[in-house]
C-alpha cells in the first residue's frame, strides 16, 4: 500500500509540474515581458480645452487628472459612493450629517488629511461662489442652509443645516466636495499656486492655454498607477488634434468631444489606433428664446421637436455615437425616466404653421465656438435650418465665442442655440431648478422664458421632501412635463468617444468625472 501511494503521489506531482509549466510559465513570461516596458516615458494627450485652467478655476483642474479627490464620488449607477469620506449618516430630520474620513491619507506634499483640513476647505467654499470650466462651486446651491462644519475628532466631520438636506451626498458627489491642501489657497479663496490633492497624480507643471503635466504621487493611499508622467496639451481645433494623433505627436485624445464622429469613424478602420465609446452624462439641447415670438408658443416648441429626426442626426452627424433624447434628464442619472423621443414631421409642420400663419419669420441661430470644435454643430444646424425652411422659416446661422453667446441669450437677441449640459452632481434638483423654475438661473440666463406655476410648486416641494420615493416621483413628473412643454428641446444624449494609439492600453471612455488615468499604460 505504501509503495502504491508513493507511486500515485509521484504521478500526481509529475502532472502538476506539467500543468504548472504549461499554464504558469506563459503568464510569467508575459509579465516579465511587460515589466520590460518603460513606463517612465511621458505619455501625451490632447484636449479641446485646458485640463488645468489654473488659479481662477474653482477646482484648478478637472477631476479626471486624478490630482484631487472629493469627499463623495459616484458609483457606476450614478449614486453617491465613498471617496475621502468612507461612510456617513444623518439624523432623522436630515439636518445633521456626520462623515467618517479615510485614515492614513496624505496629500502629495506629505501633509496628512484629517477633519481640520475638511473644515478649512469649507471655510474656502464660503468665500465663493467660484466659476469653473467644469462645474462651478457655490456653497449656497451645494450646501443650502449650512450653519456649521465641525471637526468632531481627527477623522470625523459634522455638518449642521438650518433646514432638511436629504440629498446632501448627491449634491456633494465629485465636483461638489473637492478637497485640497489649504496651503495652496489664496486669501480670497482662489489658488495661489498649483492645486495640491490626495489623488494618484500630482501637478508638476502648468502653462494655462498650452499644457499641463502630472506625475505619479508617491504618497498616494490607493493602488499606485503604472504611468510615471502624463502631459495634456490644449489643441482647440478638432482636425489639428486628429493630425497630431496620426503623426504620433500625441498618443491620445481626451475630454468632451475628444474626436469628431466622422474622424473617429476613420480611425476605427486603422489598426494602429483604438477608439473607445462609453456612457456620458452630457445632453445636447436646442435652447430656444421663449420670451418672444414664435417660441413663446408651446406649439412652436413642440412642432420643432417633432420635426427633428434624432436618429438621423445621430447616424448622419455623430456616426451613431449617441442616443435620442426624449426628455430633460440624462440617462446616466439615477433619477432618469425613459421617455421616447417622438418624430412626426407632418404633425410638427402643422403645429408650426398654426403658430406662424403667413408671417415672414427670420430666426437667429447661434452656435458656441468651443462646442463647434468638439461636435458637428455646424452641420447639425444646417440640417435644422433646412427643416425650418420647409415651413417657410428662414434662419441665419452664426458662430460666436461662448461669452458672446451668453450675452445674446440673456439679452434675448437670439432665437436658437445648440448647447451641451452635463450632470454636475448625482442630484438633478439643481438642473430642474435652473432650467424649469420660473426664476431659475439657466432659464433667465439663456432667455428660455419658461413659466409654469405647477412646475414652480413641484420644485419647491422637492426641495423639502425627505422621502426618496416621493422625491423621485416629483422628478418623474418634472421629466414628463419637460417632454410636453419643452422649456428647451433635448436632441441627444451623448456617448463619450475617445481615441489613442495602439501603443497605449487601458484607455477607455467613461462617464465624465468618474475616473482618471490610473489604468492607462504603455503597451509597447
Amino acid at each position: 500500500m505504501k509503495k502504491a501511494t508513493t507511486k500515485r503521489l509521484s504521478i500526481i506531482l509529475t502532472v502538476m509540474f506539467a500543468l504548472f509549466t504549461f499554464i504558469g510559465c506563459s503568464p510569467k513570461s508575459n509579465k516579465a515581458e511587460a515589466s520590460n516596458i518603460d513606463q517612465t516615458r511621458e505619455m501625451i494627450f490632447a484636449a479641446s480645452r485646458d485640463q488645468a485652467p489654473g488659479e481662477k478655476d474653482a477646482h484648478y483642474c478637472t477631476i479626471n487628472l486624478g490630482v484631487w479627490e472629493p469627499l463623495v464620488t459616484k458609483d457606476e449607477d450614478g449614486n453617491p459612493a465613498p471617496a475621502l469620506a468612507e461612510s456617513w449618516e444623518s439624523n432623522d430630520a436630515r439636518t445633521e450629517w456626520t462623515f467618517k474620513l479615510k485614515k492614513d491619507v496624505k496629500f502629495s506634499n506629505g501633509t496628512p488629511f484629517n477633519s481640520d483640513i475638511v473644515v478649512k476647505n469649507f471655510d474656502r467654499y464660503k468665500k465663493g461662489p467660484f466659476p469653473s470650466s467644469f462645474y462651478g462651486m457655490n456653497i449656497e446651491t451645494t450646501y443650502p442652509g449650512l450653519k456649521d462644519v465641525v471637526a468632531v475628532d481627527e477623522n470625523t466631520v459634522k455638518l449642521t443645516f438650518s433646514k432638511a438636506n436629504p440629498m446632501l451626498t448627491y449634491t456633494m458627489a465629485n465636483f461638489g466636495s473637492s478637497i485640497f491642501e489649504p496651503s495652496c489657497f489664496a486669501e480670497d479663496g482662489n489658488f495661489k499656486e498649483m492645486a495640491i490633492g490626495t489623488g494618484p497624480y500630482k501637478l508638476v507643471e502648468n502653462v494655462v492655454g498650452e499644457y499641463c503635466v502630472i506625475e505619479k504621487n508617491e504618497n498616494y493611499h490607493g493602488d499606485s498607477p503604472t504611468l510615471q508622467k502624463l502631459k495634456f496639451r490644449v489643441i482647440s481645433d478638432a482636425n489639428t488634434r486628429y493630425s497630431a494623433l496620426l503623426s504620433g505627436e500625441v498618443h491620445g485624445l481626451c475630454d468632451l468631444g475628444a474626436i469628431t464622429p466622422s474622424l473617429a469613424a476613420e480611425l476605427e478602420k486603422n489598426k494602429d489606433f483604438t477608439v473607445s465609446v462609453g456612457d456620458s452624462g452630457i445632453t445636447h439641447f436646442l435652447n430656444v428664446n421663449g420670451n418672444k415670438f414664435p417660441f413663446n408658443d408651446i406649439k412652436m416648441r413642440e412642432g420643432l421637436s417633432l420635426l427633428l429626426d434624432r436618429e438621423e442626426i445621430i447616424n448622419e452627424f455623430y456616426n451613431g455615437y449617441g442616443l435620442p433624447a426624449g426628455a430633460f434628464l440624462n440617462y446616466t442619472s439615477p433619477f432618469y425616466k425613459k421617455i421616447d423621443a417622438v418624430h412626426n414631421a407632418e404633425k410638427g409642420k402643422k403645429l408650426i404653421k398654426e403658430v406662424i400663419g403667413n408671417k415672414e419669420v427670420n430666426l437667429e441661430f447661434i452656435l458656441p465656438t468651443g462646442d463647434c470644435n468638439r461636435y458637428p454643430y455646424e452641420e447639425e444646424a444646417v440640417y435644422i435650418q433646412s427643416l425650418l425652411s420647409e415651413v417657410g422659416i428662414n434662419s441665419n446661422i452664426t458662430v460666436f465665442e461662448w461669452g458672446k453667446c451668453k450675452e445674446m441669450m440673456k439679452s434675448g437677441s437670439y432665437d436658437m442655440c445648440l448647447k451641451i449640459q452635463g450632470l454636475p452632481s448625482a442630484d438633478p434638483f439643481g438642473l430642474f431648478k435652473g432650467y424649469m423654475y420660473s426664476k431659475g438661473g439657466s432659464n433667465i440666463g439663456y432667455g428660455l422664458g419658461y413659466k409654469n406655476e405647477h412646475v414652480d410648486e413641484l420644485i419647491k416641494n422637492a426641495s423639502n421632501e425627505l422621502n426618496m420615493d416621493k422625491r423621485k416621483s416629483i422628478y418623474d413628473e418634472l421629466q414628463d412635463i419637460s417632454s410636453k412643454d419643452f422649456p428647451n428641446i433635448p436632441v441627444m444624449y451623448s456617448q463619450e468617444v475617445v481615441a489613442c494609439s495602439s501603443k497605449v492600453k487601458g484607455y477607455k471612455a467613461t462617464p465624465y468625472g468618474l475616473t482618471g488615468y490610473t489604468q492607462v499604460e504603455w503597451a509597447e
